[in-house]
């Protein structure tokens, strides 16, 4: 039967649902921390000391997680363990009173988001065929976009009905609150992994002791995750997306001139409090639009795009989504100088272009991994890949958060510029090494 014919395993449909529920919880906080963080009287730096720690905390109990699955054999346990652990600490961020504490918060999240992906990405490699394997990662990934997209219009509607129709006249409290009510998406996850995920059966887990080595693996493999590094050291949390945007147009008013001259939209925040909280009001859901948005084009495009590395092969794949980082990195260096009535169109663009980075890459760099890797040790590579990413992503966010700071005291504006710009330049550095440095395994192309 046709690759293309083939039917995506019922594990990974099951994996897709509890990322999908995962998401939404998780995107009814992520797109607003920034304006939360802002509220709370912190900026750049401190945004970048929350994303660094939360991702290198993730990446590194992949790693620890990965290996640990290969060793016992079960993946399951690990996986239901880091989706409960989440679930429940997540909504913890409606209550710090200071920036600081949400490190914590995060720290917990991620935590429990490293314990479950790398045996989870190994059930899905072990559960798909090769010639279909970048497909249902592609998949899968289209179903925790979808999520994505779920959470930020139900944080839309829960701020609209807390603003409307309860009274809620504090930005500040509307946050809070619902940033609480993203317990109830995590709860329906876990519940999903206790009854509909079955593990297929594997061998035995692996013998020997616990340890880190790269030794046992293909020297491409190895060059491979030294250029992930290297592309995560440009690759700043997507936080910075958000909190640049909400620099442009805190800046400009473009969203609360937009929203003023429409006017069932003026007459619908006018009972929101003096101009400043209301100008607060439109930002803050407009941030959410914005995510919201950014996932539908992820969720339309990750699973064709997961697919085309099949065909085509993962490096021309991979290559194609990094090129178009740097396009988007260097794009919005710019956005903070457009005029104000160019900024909501551009940002809708370049985050609409922005999610083909990501449906390029997402499912074409885990299939890579499985094709450099012997199916044995899949565990252990996937915790040794989003090991890699770990390495990067702290210094990434706080090298951006630093550079984006320290310039933008000197030129307002324009620390994002430079920040930005440096994430593209590393992405093109990256592009140029894949290309030369890795050779991509002969297998069938479908």
């Amino acid at each position: 039967m046709a690759a293309e014919n083939r039917r995506i395993p019922f594990v990974v449909i099951m994996l897709g649902i509890v990322s999908l529920l995962t998401d939404a919880a998780s995107e009814m906080i992520y797109p607003l921390v920034p304006v939360f963080v802002t509220m709370l009287g912190s900026g750049a730096i401190v945004l970048g000391i929350i994303e660094g720690v939360a991702e290198s905390t993730s990446s590194l109990l992949k790693l620890i997680s990965g290996i640990l699955s290969d060793r016992i054999g079960k993946r399951k346990v690990l996986v239901l363990i880091g989706y409960t652990l989440s679930s429940l600490i997540r909504p913890l961020t409606g209550i710090v009173t200071s920036a600081w504490q949400i490190v914590a918060i995060r720290m917990g999240d991620r935590v429990g988001k490293g314990i479950r992906t790398a045996p989870r990405d190994a059930i899905i490699a072990a559960s798909a065929d090769e010639d279909i394997r970048g497909r249902s990662f592609g998949f899968h990934r289209a179903m925790d976009h979808t999520g994505a997209v779920i959470g930020p219009l139900l944080a839309i509607t829960v701020l609209l009905v807390l603003f409307t129709g309860s009274g809620v006249t504090d930005p500040l409290t509307a946050l809070r609150q619902t940033f609480l009510l993203a317990l109830i998406p995590g709860i329906l996850a876990v519940l999903a992994i206790i009854f509909l995920v079955r593990e297929k059966k594997e061998t035995a887990g692996s013998s020997g002791s616990f340890r880190f080595s790269l030794r046992s693996f293909d020297p491409d493999f190895r060059k491979y995750l030294l250029i992930v590094i290297l592309f995560t050291l440009g690759n700043s949390s997507d936080a910075f997306l958000l909190f640049r945007v909400e620099e442009s147009i805190s800046r400009s008013g473009a969203v609360t001139d937009l929203v003023n001259g429409i006017e069932p939209l003026r007459l619908m925040i006018s009972g929101f409090g003096d101009e400043k909280t209301r100008s607060e009001v439109v930002n803050i859901l407009f941030l959410p639009l914005v995510w919201a948005f950014f996932h539908i084009i992820k969720v339309i495009f990750s699973t064709p795009l997961g697919a085309l590395s099949d065909r085509i092969g993962r490096k021309k794949v991979i290559n194609s989504g990094w090129a178009i980082y740097a396009f988007v990195y260097a794009s919005f260096a710019l956005l903070v100088f457009l005029p104000a009535k160019m900024q909501v169109a551009a940002t809708f663009i370049l985050f609409a272009v922005y999610a083909l980075f990501y449906a390029f890459t997402e499912g074409a760099e885990k299939a890579f991994v499985a094709d450099l890797v012997r199916k044995e040790a899949h565990g252990s590579a996937y915790g040794m890949f989003n090991f890699a990413i770990g390495l990067g992503a702290l210094p990434a966010s706080l090298i951006f958060g630093l550079i984006y700071s320290t310039f933008d005291r000197r030129i307002p504006g324009f620390g994002g510029t430079v920040a930005f710009g440096f994430g593209a330049i590393t992405a093109i550095t990256s592009v140029l090494l894949l290309t030369f440095l890795v050779k991509e395994p002969q297998r069938k192309i479908v």
